[in-house]
């Protein structure tokens, strides 16, 4: 069976980046790297891509209260450092998918074409540039 998370521990270092005062990250640093020494390798990693006023129209959307406070400013510099920390991405498989006209969270079409596409995957960097169906 396939497993899915929606967690990557290195993402958690990029809201600390983006959020904590220098002190504050050097102590986060410091736990981090004690907890991170053996962590597990994905066999894939997928990044939903999609620019900065998709994201806040989405996060809009939905209306969650604990999400209201999510401002353009703060999900852009969330955003550039995700682009940042994916650009030098390697340590497993990575598909970059374009998500600004792809919403998979509306069409179970979108989210089949997303598993057919990662079933052809093999090893490196791949990019998936959807058309909206």
């Amino acid at each position: 069976p396939i497993q899915v998370s929606d967690f990557l521990i290195e993402k958690d270092r990029l809201f600390a980046s983006v959020t904590l005062d220098t002190d504050e990250l050097n102590l986060y640093q410091q736990v981090y790297d004690r907890l991170t020494i053996d962590n597990h390798t994905p066999d894939l990693v997928i990044y939903l891509q999609a620019p900065t006023e998709t994201l806040l129209r989405r996060i809009m959307t939905r209306g969650y209260d604990y999400e209201k406070a999510i401002n353009h400013d703060y999900l852009k510099k969330i955003s550039d450092a995700y682009i940042d920390f994916f650009y030098s991405y390697t340590k497993s498989p990575l598909l970059i998918v374009n998500t600004d006209d792809f919403d998979l969270s509306k069409d179970d079409k979108n989210y089949n074409l997303l598993l057919e596409h990662i079933s052809t995957l093999t090893s490196g960097r791949h990019y998936f540039n959807p058309v909206q169906i």
